[in-house]
């Protein structure tokens, strides 16, 4: 399942790139833009997660990527899914789970009163807006920086 967070990406490459010289990939990365990754590799590819500490900007946006390697006779495909870290993804559901409570409180308000303007009505949906465009914007605008990176060195 798909969620509001998650960011995809498939890169082809040739098959004389082996899967080994992927262990580098934190490497790669840092060398074409300023993020900095820990790798971890898993039985169906590699993981990476953002080391903040290590980051000047601390974008909390800075998405974890889950890569899977599956290989062929001709090329090698990078499955890569972006989404950010469990913390971000936490606070996210919170927000949005506040504005649409608070946006039931007001209509239930504005129902029951004769409110002279409806503009408080419309405050949490801009929030849930605003929360929206924040995740797929600021992780999609890192994920894409990190998939070209990766696909930079790697052709």
């Amino acid at each position: 399942m798909k969620s509001i967070f998650t960011q995809t990406a498939e890169l082809n490459i040739a098959s004389s790139t082996r899967t080994t010289s992927l262990n580098n990939l934190p490497d790669l990365i840092r060398k074409h833009t300023y993020l900095d990754y820990l790798c971890s590799q898993k039985d169906t590819g590699f993981f990476l997660k953002p080391t903040f500490r290590d980051m000047p900007c601390r974008n909390s946006f800075v998405p974890e990527i889950d890569i899977v390697v599956s290989c062929n006779d001709t090329q090698t495909i990078l499955h890569m899914i972006g989404q950010p870290v469990k913390s971000v993804r936490v606070f996210m559901a919170i927000w949005f789970s506040f504005a649409l409570l608070m946006e039931v409180f007001l209509l239930a308000l504005a129902i029951t009163s004769n409110l002279d303007s409806l503009f408080p009505v419309f405050i949490p949906l801009i929030m849930c807006a605003f929360g929206y465009l924040l995740c797929k914007i600021a992780t999609g605008a890192t994920f894409r920086s990190v998939v070209k990176a990766i696909q930079k060195e790697l052709r």
